[in-house]
């Protein structure tokens, strides 16, 4: 059993932390909304996946600190373009442990990658990145698929390797971090298009 922290309360970010509680996992999750964290903890329920019971392995918090403290790793899961300013909220409480980017795409007034982002506001951070194919519907529900975690090191892709890995869910590593995050950066923008394109 490990004790994980999750930043960021969307679909996503329930949906990974429902995976990891259902492992037997301790769960802290950040949110910015009181309501949302209140929905989470006293009626167990995540306003983006309706239908779904919060694992009580789960907990939902407002304060990074609370989040943090006595974890072993962080995934961090919120929209790209919050990721800085989120970051600089809670990085002092990193210490040591490895910050995992579980979004997608760029920073919109660098281009930088989310991994960049991160390493810009605090160069000692040990990061990876976690990436699909999946949906966070069907891993909310066990449904199986398979993910890729990238990282240069080796330490971080068999603890997130080991953690995450059941009959469900197959974790893939890779050493390729640059190539994960544009694969996934991309695919957010194309499947945007495709959707803009449907609609004319």
């Amino acid at each position: 059993m490990k004790k994980i922290a999750v930043i960021g309360s969307g679909s996503w970010g329930v949906a990974l932390a429902t995976h990891l509680a259902r492992s037997g996992n301790q769960v802290k999750m950040w949110s910015f909304n009181e309501q949302e964290m209140r929905m989470m903890n006293e009626e167990r329920k995540c306003k983006f996946l309706p239908g779904l019971e919060i694992h009580n392995n789960i907990t939902c918090y407002q304060e990074f600190e609370k989040v943090i403290e006595d974890t072993e790793f962080i995934l961090h899961v919120t929209p790209s373009k919050f990721t800085r300013q989120t970051f600089k909220q809670y990085k002092q409480y990193v210490g040591n442990k490895p910050v995992i980017i579980c979004s997608k795409g760029f920073e919109k007034e660098t281009l930088k990658t989310l991994d960049e982002v991160i390493l810009d506001e605090l160069p000692t951070a040990k990061v990876g990145v976690l990436s699909g194919p999946s949906h966070a519907e069907e891993v909310s529900i066990a449904i199986p698929t398979v993910l890729v975690v990238a990282s240069k090191q080796e330490d971080i892709l068999e603890m997130i390797q080991g953690t995450f890995m059941c009959n469900e869910m197959r974790i893939y590593t890779s050493k390729d971090v640059k190539g994960v995050e544009l694969r996934r950066s991309f695919k957010k923008y194309y499947c945007f298009l495709c959707r803009s394109s449907n609609r004319n």
